[in-house]
């Protein structure tokens, strides 16, 4: 049985303290469905699933911290910057299958576990973009895409922020001045989640989108008239991960969970139907050779994200 938020209260049915595990999770349902589905089946732990955005979670698991009582036994998801951003939280844990994991996603500290590679894009609309498409970070803060940018609301959506830090990181120039060029450039009209990028641009409500690899390959798979654009000032290819919550009650499941993340079966599963980069050597279509990175400042990004969303909210008039 999976409990979600919001679904059929099925707590009635499910075994034992020592046989369950809660999981708060930014993925998809399509994502994490299929997942925590096997884990069950493998293992018998009755898995409760509660969804939201990366950081409303995150922040929902620090509240749970203070108070001494956390519900949340692994938050699986979010981009590993925003999960460093709120290490204090998590315990850290070196999984028994971390040595498949290439260096490059590794975590040094194993507050986060790695769990797949996920390239940032540009994407625009075959239809309404016939010539001169965006070519890079650059074309973001160009004036003629007025009002005709998709992009998340990085507030509320971890892939976003991971986004805005890429793009301070590939250009050169004051953050602010950049950040206000680009805010101007969405027309004060950021979108709610991330999964509203592909839609608005594969519809037509906007012309170019900022958005990851899969969500663009899935939108082309659906098919939408999209092309995807790897910056031409290079991107990055962050990993999103998972963590377990400090004084979680069920820690030893949470363990079991990632080890099965980390398992070959799952990262095959990546490629084969996630639209995913593996982290890990075996896994398919593992890592990034062919790809223009930046060299991604993690260290940076994790430490500066209370700045930079108070800059983001001072610059778009967000509330706190």
């Amino acid at each position: 049985l999976s409990g979600c938020a919001g679904g059929t209260d099925v707590s009635g049915f499910a075994p034992g303290e020592g046989e369950r595990l809660v999981i708060y999770t930014s993925h998809k349902e399509e994502v994490y469905g299929p997942i925590v589905k096997e884990f069950q089946q493998r293992t018998g732990i009755w898995v409760e699933v509660v969804t939201g955005g990366s950081n409303e979670l995150l922040e929902r698991i620090a509240m749970e911290a203070e108070s001494g009582e956390p519900v949340c036994d692994l938050m699986f998801g979010g981009g590993v910057d925003s999960l460093s951003a709120y290490a204090d939280c998590f315990s850290p844990y070196l999984s028994e299958n971390g040595g498949q994991v290439l260096p490059a996603y590794a975590s040094p500290d194993g507050f986060y576990t790695p769990f797949s590679a996920l390239p940032v894009v540009l994407i625009y609309n075959t239809r309404l973009v016939r010539t001169n498409p965006p070519t890079g970070w650059g074309s973001l803060t160009d004036s003629k895409w007025r009002g005709k940018i998709a992009f998340a609301d990085p507030t509320v959506s971890g892939s976003s922020y991971t986004i805005l830090c890429t793009m301070l990181q590939a250009l050169t120039g004051d953050n602010a001045s950049i950040l206000t060029e680009f805010a101007e450039n969405l027309d004060g009209k950021p979108l709610s989640g991330s999964g509203d990028v592909v839609r608005a641009v594969g519809e037509g409500r906007k012309y170019i989108g900022v958005t990851l690899e899969e969500t663009a390959l899935k939108g082309i798979a659906a098919g939408y008239d999209i092309e995807i654009v790897y910056p031409e000032e290079g991107t990055s290819a962050l990993p999103d991960g998972a963590a377990i919550v400090s004084g979680c009650a069920h820690r030893e499941n949470a363990e079991l969970f990632i080890d099965f993340l980390l398992s070959s079966d799952v990262q095959t599963l990546l490629h084969d139907s996630l639209y995913r980069r593996s982290v890990c050597e075996s896994g398919a279509n593992a890592g990034t050779d062919e790809l223009k990175l930046i060299d991604y400042d993690l260290e940076w990004a994790s430490a500066e994200q209370t700045g930079l969303l108070s800059l983001w909210r001072d610059i778009t008039g967000g509330a706190e």
